[in-house]
């Protein structure tokens, strides 16, 4: 398995009936990206090889300084009438450090022809084509900054807004562990034929923890 290490980044801050999950070979591109410093449009890489649904790519990523995260796509397999149809289903992004704690990851995926990231899912009344993932693994309360040293467990929301948070009612779920998250892709996934590129952005927080004060402790941020 290739191991690609880009650059340095900031600082820090419905699938049909009958499913079965399995694992399809395909030509797949993962890279992980730093907000700020490189943008997905400007890189070019060749993945010169095969890879599975279901199997992790290793990808550096600069919160964690020389660490590397894993990023797992799912495919399900939707039976239906007329032809069944491989979906895009989950994307996990797991061996997350502790020093991404508090920080937003961004999922998008492409084919080989657009330079728009394709639909991950949706209904007739919404839409995602982004997962904009806030995580958090809590942080040493001494630490300068520190804000979310109650959340050692793991805590993880997703939202479709780039910088802000836009709830993925009926089109996305989110789990997480304290070191992992999970997306899935719940209505109408993307299918897996189309999927050539997964690219994970990080960025520092813009919805995460002023959405947990609001979802746990009722203090809402009200803006005009």
């Amino acid at each position: 398995m290739s191991i690609l290490d880009l650059g340095n980044g900031p600082s820090r801050p419905a699938v049909g009936k009958k499913s079965t999950r399995i694992f399809i070979g395909f030509g797949l591109l993962v890279a992980v990206i730093g907000i700020g410093s490189t943008f997905a449009s400007t890189i070019s890489i060749n993945a010169n090889q095969d890879i599975e649904f279901g199997q992790g790519v290793e990808r550096s990523v600069f919160c964690g300084g020389n660490a590397k995260i894993t990023v797992t796509p799912a495919s399900t397999f939707a039976n239906s009438d007329e032809l069944g149809t491989f979906g895009l289903t989950s994307i996990t992004v797991s061996d997350i450090p502790a020093d991404c704690s508090d920080r937003d990851f961004v999922l998008k995926v492409y084919d080989n022809e657009t330079a728009l990231p394709l639909l991950l899912s949706h209904t007739s009344e919404d839409s995602m084509s982004i997962a904009n993932v806030w995580w958090a693994n809590g942080c040493p309360e001494d630490e300068d900054g520190c804000r979310v040293a109650g959340l050692e467990e793991g805590y993880a929301l997703v939202s479709t807004s780039l910088d802000g948070f836009s709830l993925p009612d009926n089109i996305a779920l989110i789990d997480n562990t304290p070191t992992s998250f999970t997306v899935s892709f719940i209505s109408n996934p993307l299918s897996s034929d189309d999927v050539k590129k997964i690219v994970v952005e990080t960025q520092n927080d813009t919805y995460g923890y002023d959405q947990w004060q609001c979802l746990e402790f009722q203090q809402c941020v009200v803006t005009s």
